[in-house]
């Protein structure tokens, strides 16, 4: 009777624990619909914005006493024109927050009911302060890279510029650039073959399901939700293994070196 209940309540759990990740995938797509939804709203105004401020110069230009003459409400739509982005951009990062906040505790309080293992922490407070911790590192990581390609970019420019110029005790590498520069991208000091990369990376994305210009967030969120769906130890699916392997290869090539790479592309 002891082992009967013992596996009862395991079942319980299990049970209990895929309603919570299936819930955490239903509040998830929720997230990235609000997100992506306020970006294409933050993008259309920021269009918008920039176009009144053109008119706006050119106008005030010729006409210095033209923005006296403006009735009060349309000085209030353009306004609210102006500030919407900020408000909009300042609202997508909270619910970024919030989506990466909760999901994750969510789905770790799901793997633990299903496979009776600790995963990750006991309180969403953990998961914010980490969720923070993680943005400072990428801010830093993305100010180091960005210095990188700045350096990588004056070290090309200065071999192009004293490309074919022969001076005395200095010895310059002699390199094929397949007569032009988009072959290749230049790394440690060189051009590297870039053949192929394009269609692996898009593929990549295919596979987890996203757009070729999405950020690093957006495939992590991506990767989560189908790592979580084709775990062979929570998947029905018979080919759950093999599509989980392959969803962790397009993982890992989708790094931010990648993702830059191609954006620069």
């Amino acid at each position: 009777m002891g082992i009967i209940k013992i596996d009862w309540r395991k079942n319980v759990k299990k049970i209990f624990g895929k309603f919570i990740h299936g819930l955490a995938s239903v509040l998830n797509s929720i997230f990235n619909f609000l997100i992506n939804i306020l970006n294409a709203i933050v993008t259309v105004f920021e269009g918008l914005s920039q176009v009144i401020m053109l008119i706006g110069c050119s106008v005030i230009f010729v006409l210095p006493l033209f923005f006296i003459a403006i009735p009060p409400e349309l000085f209030t739509i353009f306004l609210i024109i102006a500030v919407v982005p900020f408000l909009g951009k300042s609202f997508i990062s909270l619910l970024r927050y919030g989506n990466y906040t909760l999901i994750e505790w969510m789905y770790d309080k799901a793997d633990t009911l299903i496979s009776g293992k600790k995963k990750g922490f006991d309180n969403l407070s953990d998961y914010a302060k980490k969720y923070k911790l993680d943005q400072e590192r990428e801010r830093r990581r993305q100010a180091e890279e960005e210095r990188q390609r700045r350096q990588e970019e004056m070290n090309q420019r200065f071999e192009e510029f004293f490309q074919g110029f022969n001076f005395s005790g200095f010895d310059f590498d002699e390199r094929n650039f397949n007569g032009g520069y988009d072959t290749g991208s230049y790394q440690n000091g060189g051009f590297v073959n870039d053949l192929g990369f394009k269609e692996k990376y898009q593929k990549a994305c295919d596979t987890l399901g996203v757009s070729y210009t999405s950020d690093q967030y957006e495939i992590k969120l991506a990767y989560r939700k189908l790592a979580k769906k084709y775990h062979p130890d929570i998947s029905q699916d018979p080919n759950a293994t093999e599509k989980f392997q392959k969803i962790n290869d397009a993982y890992d090539f989708l790094s931010s070196d990648n993702i830059n790479k191609y954006k620069n592309m």
